[in-house]
This record gives C-alpha cells, sequence and structure tokens, in this order.
C-alpha cells in the first residue's frame, strides 16, 4: 500500500531527516494553526497521521485557532474547516515552493533553535526565487494575494503545522510537495516543537 499512498514522503523523509520511516507529524491538539493539503481525515480518520476521533479535534482546533484545506474538492473536511482554498489537482508543489517564496521575499524566515540543525537554506531561497504568488497563480487557481496572506499567517501564528497527503503526494512532482511541506515547517521554527510536526519519542 505504501507505494501507492505514501512513497514520495519516504524519500523526502529520507532525504531531509535520514531515516526514509522517520515522518514528523502535526500535534493537532496543540497547534493553534493547521494547513493541510490533500487529506481528508473526516473520511479517513487521518493517513500517517491516525489518531483517535480526528474530527473531533479538528473541530476543537478551529474553536481556538485556524485550520485551512487546499483541496479541489468540497471535500467534508473541506466544509468544516475555518477557510477551503481550491488548489487545480496536481499543482501543490507549486503553490509550495510560492509559500516558500514569499517568507523569503518578506523576510518572514525563522528557523530559531533549530538553525545549529538546519543546513542548505539559501539553496532553498535560490531554488524557490522564481516560484512568485503571481507567476503560480494561474497555474494552481489561487490568486497571488490569497498565497501571501497563508505564507504570513503560518509565519505569524504561536504554533503552526502543515501537513500533507495523498492528494498532494501521488501525484508529479509529489516528491517535492512533501519535501516542500516539511521545508514551511523548518522556515517557521515549527519541527519538533509542541503544536508544531513532532517526531514521535520512539526508533
Amino acid at each position: 500500500a505504501s507505494t501507492v499512498d505514501q512513497m514520495p514522503k519516504h524519500v523526502s523523509a529520507g532525504l531531509m531527516w535520514g531515516r526514509p520511516d522517520l515522518f514528523p507529524l502535526p500535534d493537532v491538539d496543540r497547534t493553534d494553526y493547521l494547513l493541510m493539503l490533500g487529506a481528508n481525515p473526516y473520511v479517513s480518520n487521518g493517513s500517517l497521521l491516525t489518531v483517535p476521533d480526528f474530527p473531533g479535534r479538528l473541530e476543537a482546533l478551529r474553536k481556538r485557532g485556524t485550520f485551512v484545506v487546499v483541496d479541489p474538492r468540497r471535500t467534508k473536511t473541506a466544509e468544516n474547516a475555518t477557510e477551503h482554498l481550491t488548489i487545480v489537482p496536481g499543482t501543490d508543489s507549486y503553490w509550495l515552493m510560492a509559500l516558500i517564496n514569499v517568507l523569503f521575499a518578506e523576510d518572514l524566515v525563522d528557523v530559531g533553535r533549530l538553525a545549529p540543525h538546519v543546513s542548505g537554506v539559501g539553496q532553498v531561497q535560490e531554488l524557490t526565487s522564481a516560484y512568485t504568488p503571481d507567476s503560480v497563480a494561474d497555474r494552481c487557481g489561487i490568486d497571488a494575494a490569497t498565497t501571501r496572506r497563508i505564507a504570513r499567517e503560518l509565519a505569524a501564528a504561536q504554533t503552526a503545522a502543515v501537513y500533507g497527503r495523498m492528494g498532494a503526494h501521488t501525484v508529479e512532482f509529489g516528491t517535492i510537495a512533501s519535501w516542500a511541506t516539511d521545508v514551511l515547517n523548518v522556515l517557521t521554527g515549527n519541527l519538533d516543537k509542541p503544536g508544531g510536526i513532532m517526531f514521535n519519542s520512539r526508533g
């Protein structure tokens, strides 16, 4: 099942963390801001991230913070989100790169305590320099102003997590989408942080 469900995640995890089976997952119960791409946990109860009563946890999050769903379809999860952004299928990688572009362009990158453990930030800035919100707007179907707003919200949140699943990963450039998801978590200082994305304590 992994080859049709999550292989891009294995590849990006192996390259980023050194272990293809090590997936940092969103701390849904403590985050203030969750950006979810290509997932429908109201139906699946989660994928890779599986917890009892996932819908109930998302409803609690919506009451205390913000829960944004990016999905081409108006899924059950999208219906219950704070905001639903309709994206052109298969273009998540472009949009995620544009979010990263905004963090650099507006001086919003803050890896904080992660700095001793992070390398390649300058290379990421160079790689994403061409993916401005305006340049990807028509391709992705999300206007540039919305892309900039979401990037600013991610950077400003006390705690935030970006979570992508099958809809963003089992497409062309799905490995880039998987990688860019975790790059966003790193660049906003939310890697392995309560309320961000966290590695499990075993293994």
